[in-house]
């Protein structure tokens, strides 16, 4: 049976440090199988880092045929190949630590979640060094997420974050950091960095003076492929926690590590996600064999419930084949790249990959709570007794802007009721709050810039930056998703500053072809190519002399016009296409772009990091509408007027019912698709009746407030729903109550209270 199988590592990129290291287990793998005569081949893809290409790598290779990955370390990268997994029904072993709070049918999960690793560490450290955490970490899903779950966890045990950073993918400066670190004076340090971030900070914090015996760096990032890389003398005194450690002494870790060396002639550090690698791709391998089918549901259907013993101990995967039940241990690095076991957990930790807080009666609610966030478009809060976020969902995150773990005060309690209609259900130590957009609902005025108006707290701090871009000559660099306004604001500051007497003048980057941005941008001399202009022409920079040029879509500008748009950024000097003759210019530099620029420099050098420093003087992040539901009436109003001038006569309003229905939709086009959503509605509503009714928004609209509608189940449904799933997963009442996290009795109590036959 021949067997293809995706490796999806970064081999070049800034976490290629500790994937090249996987990349190698996998291989390993593989080959002592090949050398059983089996027939497996490995296809390899550098993915280097970055999530878009993981997508696009996975893609191709499950068109050729491809259904086992093994790889994508980052979050990042693992939640982009997902809809891949769910198009062509493929199976991804991922070898990596995450943060939990998701179990997904198309993955198996062989690396630790946090109840794991991360809830030990802060056990240990607590008892150990104390309870004042500084938090720093990469900006992406992992750090942030997991963050969430520190804070909630240590909060529950009387612990104090002081302060929560994140730095840019790749980051290599931690000078400031580690100086703020000195000023707060924590007891210890958590650190969820990453790849090349990993052996900066750490090199940092040895040569600032900073000292781990009394305030140490606990990581559940950091092991020997991370300390190899910087230095064993840099990661000396610091902690980590795993599974596995290569330092491990019983005879089935001894026999795997001198496998590894002779495969790879040579003795590099191994690591517990070099080992998960390896775990999960024989795991699977073998179901294969077995099996004799790569159909994700056999295989995860034959290793459900497996026992194994391994170098790290003897594992359990869990009865749906998705993540292992597995020993864990708290390690101290040593001065030869080594750990020094500190703690053992001596028996094997249950994978709880939704558990957020440390009392286990309150289990059943944090799966209640999770299944209603998936299946309701609400915004929900949980907090507890002392206002303390333990949960929230999607919805609640992206319009507060908040997280699991921190702490609301009075004050920020009566915004939200101030911002949102609220209804709140009392619970026993717990409060439920659940928030829907009110209509013009929104304690702050109306702020006017330019063109732009605006009752979104958020976006008014960020107007602020607008507003002093204006009164200076800095270049600017606006961010945010496509259609929310962008070249509205660049307009507005160009028309309040003292060059609105010059020309603006757009362009985007992006629409226009390879081989004709530089002459588009530079201009060209008569004959430079065929079809030149008679007397050539002049380009968009000399077009906006003594103005504005707004560079629309800049990330997707080639990095070889990069350059020679730096040199002109920097000298004020352009020169045509076929001329030698330079000549100078005097415009101020607005860009903008829907991409995340630091993940472009960090992830596959797609953006040039002197350019990006050059235009972001000042910089300013436009918040999507789903974020500013108290902007939609005013922005339909002003809608309405314009299709007024235009048509003359039409609808003069718009009813309550079809307005709630714009308030609550989430916009993933943002304004431009409400224009084009209430253009539509106005011609429909023209001559019939004086107002835009429900009946005259798109289907699409009216179908999302119908599921919306349907979906709303009660908690008290929602909870009879998760019992009585648990129940047909299980055996037995006994298994049911494990399955949940609750004592027996307990379920026994709900069963009875809900009428299930059991």
């Amino acid at each position: 049976m021949q067997i293809k199988v995706g490796l999806l590592f970064s081999l070049t990129g800034t976490t290629s440090i500790t994937e090249k290291g996987q990349y190698e287990a996998a291989r390993f793998a593989i080959n002592e199988y090949n050398n059983q005569h089996a027939e497996i081949e490995a296809v390899v893809r550098d993915i280097r880092s970055d999530p878009r290409k993981s997508a696009g790598e996975a893609e191709a290779l499950a068109r050729d045929g491809v259904r086992i990955f093994i790889g994508c370390y980052t979050s990042a990268c693992r939640k982009a190949v997902l809809p891949v997994m769910e198009k062509y029904d493929c199976l991804l072993v991922y070898p990596t630590l995450y943060e939990g709070q998701e179990d997904h049918p198309n993955v198996f999960y062989t690396g630790e979640v946090p109840n794991q690793q991360v809830h030990v560490l802060i056990d240990y450290f607590m008892r150990h060094y104390g309870k004042r955490i500084y938090l720093i970490g990469n900006d992406y899903i992992y750090p942030r997420k997991t963050n969430e779950q520190v804070k909630a966890y240590a909060t529950a045990k009387n612990g104090e974050v002081t302060t929560e950073r994140y730095v840019p993918f790749g980051h290599q400066d931690f000078h400031e950091v580690i100086q703020d670190i000195i000023l707060k004076k924590p007891d210890v340090v958590f650190s969820t960095l990453v790849g090349k971030s990993v052996p900066a900070f750490y090199r940092t914090y040895s040569q600032m003076g900073l000292d781990p015996e009394t305030a140490p760096i606990f990581s559940p990032i950091t092991k020997e492929t991370e300390i190899e890389a910087m230095g064993a003398e840099f990661g000396a005194g610091h902690y980590s926690s795993a599974s596995y450690f290569q330092s491990l002494s019983n005879p089935l870790n001894q026999s795997f590590v001198q496998r590894f060396y002779r495969f790879s002639e040579a003795k590099i550090a191994v690591s517990s996600v070099m080992y998960n690698t390896y775990l999960g791709t024989k795991i699977v391998l073998d179901s294969i064999l077995k099996t004799k089918a790569c159909d994700r549901k056999k295989i995860t259907g034959y290793i459900g419930g497996k026992r194994m013993d391994t170098a790290c101990g003897t594992l359990r995967v869990d009865a749906k084949g998705s993540h292992l039940s597995r020993p864990v241990r708290i390690g101290k690095a040593l001065p030869d790249g080594q750990f020094d076991i500190v703690w053992d957990s001596d028996k094997n930790i249950k994978p709880e990959p939704f558990k957020i807080s440390t009392r286990k009666e309150g289990r059943v609610n944090e799966i209640v709570l999770e299944a209603w966030g998936q299946i309701s478009e609400e915004a929900i809060i949980a907090l507890s007794d002392n206002g303390t976020i333990q949960y929230l969902s999607r919805k609640a995150e992206e319009l507060t802007g908040l997280g699991r773990g921190d702490r609301l005060t009075k004050k920020m309690i009566r915004k939200l009721y101030d911002t949102f209609q609220v209804t709140s259900h009392e619970a026993r130590k717990k409060q439920l709050l659940l928030l829907k957009p009110r209509i013009g609902g929104s304690s702050f005025p109306v702020m006017k810039f330019g063109r732009v108006r605006t009752r979104n707290e958020q976006y008014q701090l960020e107007l602020e930056t607008a507003r002093i871009a204006a009164q200076s000559n800095a270049n600017v660099l606006i961010l945010g998703e496509t259609g929310t306004g962008k070249e509205v604001v660049a307009r507005s500051i160009h028309e309040m500053s003292d060059r609105r007497v010059g020309p603006l003048i757009s362009v985007n980057t992006g629409l226009i072809p390879k081989n004709l941005i530089a002459s588009e941008l530079f201009g060209y001399v008569e004959g430079t190519f065929t079809g030149a202009r008679k007397g050539g022409a002049i380009g968009k920079f000399e077009a906006a002399h003594n103005g504005t040029l707004f560079l629309d879509e800049i990330g997707d500008m080639p990095m070889d016009l990069q350059v020679i748009l730096l040199r002109a950024l920097e000298t004020k000097r352009i020169v045509r296409l076929g001329d030698t003759k330079e000549r100078e210019v005097d415009i101020r530099i607005i860009a903008a772009t829907n991409r995340n620029l630091p993940e472009e420099i960090a992830y596959g050098n797609t953006f040039r990091t002197d350019l990006f420093y050059r235009l972001n003087v000042l910089s300013l992040t436009i918040p999507p509408l789903r974020e500013r539901p108290e902007d939609i009436e005013g922005l339909v109003i002003e809608l309405m007027r314009e299709l007024e001038d235009s048509y003359v006569e039409g609808p003069e309003r718009v009813s309550g019912e079809a307005l709630q229905m714009l308030v609550e939709y989430p916009w993933p086009g943002n304004i431009r698709e409400l224009r084009n959503v209430i253009e539509r509605a106005y011609l429909l509503a023209r001559g019939h009746t004086g107002e835009i009714q429900a009946g005259h928004l798109p289907s699409s609209l009216r179908g999302y407030a119908s599921r919306k509608s349907v979906s709303q189940l009660s908690l008290r449904e929602v909870e009879k729903e998760t019992i009585l799933k648990a129940l047909r997963k299980t055996k037995n009442v006994l298994e049911a109550a494990k399955e949940l996290g609750i004592a027996r009795s307990t379920l026994y109590r709900k069963i009875k209270e809900f009428e299930i036959s059991v």
